[in-house]
Order: structure tokens, then C-alpha cells, then sequence
């Protein structure tokens, strides 16, 4: 056999391999998990009292500007770290929300449908603020402490 035929062969059993590891690379590209909706850091904007709440509107304005992140290994709810989170998330209806508290999903300008809800449990159960979130994607998200809702707002 020439060389020219060791060359051709070596050349298509490494192209061969070459072509095998793009594919991997592609189809593992491919697989990496978005984060999700809720997955980032978020600022307290307002603070709406729909129902029977424990604060009055002076007490929840000192909400105002604290901040929640959101991660798969970690959360922070204002001051309180979470090292370990687990995230249970549900989908709700109006009647559940309503069921839930105490007040109807148009009072926080959601729709009555694709109502999610993420509870946070973590190991210390100190946080104040974030535990719950409750948001329609791309739309609204509050949090919820003692009766009043906390309007909250996706940071870039």
C-alpha cells in the first residue's frame, strides 16, 4: 500500500473520531437545563394589602428595596442565607390562589389562570421575606409576609 493510501485511511478513521466528539459536544450543548422562571435576584417595589394582614401600610413599606436571589444551590431572603434550598412549585387556579389567601388573583393583577406558586423550605427556617413566591412568567411575582403582598421585580 502507498503512502498516499496511510494517509487517505489515517485521515478518515480521525476525521471518523473528530466528527464523534462534535456530536457529543452538540448534543450535551444542548442539554444544559435553563435556570428557572424564578431562578435570579429580585427587589421589593411595593407592597399591596389585599386581605387580612399583620402590618400596616408604615410597617410593610420597610420592605421596600430589600432584595431576594433565587439559585439552585443557594437562596438569600434579604439578610438570611439558605445553603441547602429545596424548591417545591405548584401551578395554581384562581380558586386555589383565592383558597390559599384569602384573596382573588385580579387583586395583584393576575389572570385567573397559570398561577405559580414556589415554596422554599430551608434548613434554619429563619427568613422573613421570600419563602413563598407566587407569579404568573412574564407577567407579576410577590412574595408573601404575614398577609401582605410584596410586589417583586426581576433584576438584569
Amino acid at each position: 500500500m502507498s503512502i498516499v493510501g496511510h494517509v487517505k485511511r489515517f485521515w478518515r478513521f480521525h476525521s471518523l473520531v473528530i466528527g464523534a466528539f462534535g456530536i457529543c459536544a452538540f448534543t450535551l450543548g444542548c442539554a444544559v437545563q435553563e435556570p428557572a422562571y424564578y431562578e435570579g435576584t429580585w427587589v421589593v417595589t411595593k407592597a399591596y394589602h389585599v386581605g387580612v394582614s399583620a402590618h400596616s401600610k408604615d410597617e410593610a413599606e420597610q420592605f421596600l428595596g430589600r432584595s431576594v436571589t433565587y439559585e439552585q444551590t443557594k437562596a438569600k431572603l434579604d439578610q438570611a442565607l439558605c445553603e441547602s434550598p429545596i424548591y417545591s412549585s405548584q401551578k395554581m387556579t384562581g380558586e386555589d390562589f383565592y383558597a390559599a389567601f384569602g384573596a382573588q388573583p385580579s387583586s395583584l393583577d393576575f389572570s385567573d389562570d397559570k398561577i405559580t406558586q414556589v415554596d422554599l423550605a430551608c434548613s434554619d427556617n429563619s427568613a422573613i421575606i421570600g419563602s413563598t413566591l407566587v407569579f404568573q412568567e412574564n407577567s407579576h411575582a410577590y412574595t408573601l409576609v404575614d398577609g401582605t403582598f410584596l410586589k417583586l421585580e426581576k433584576t438584569l
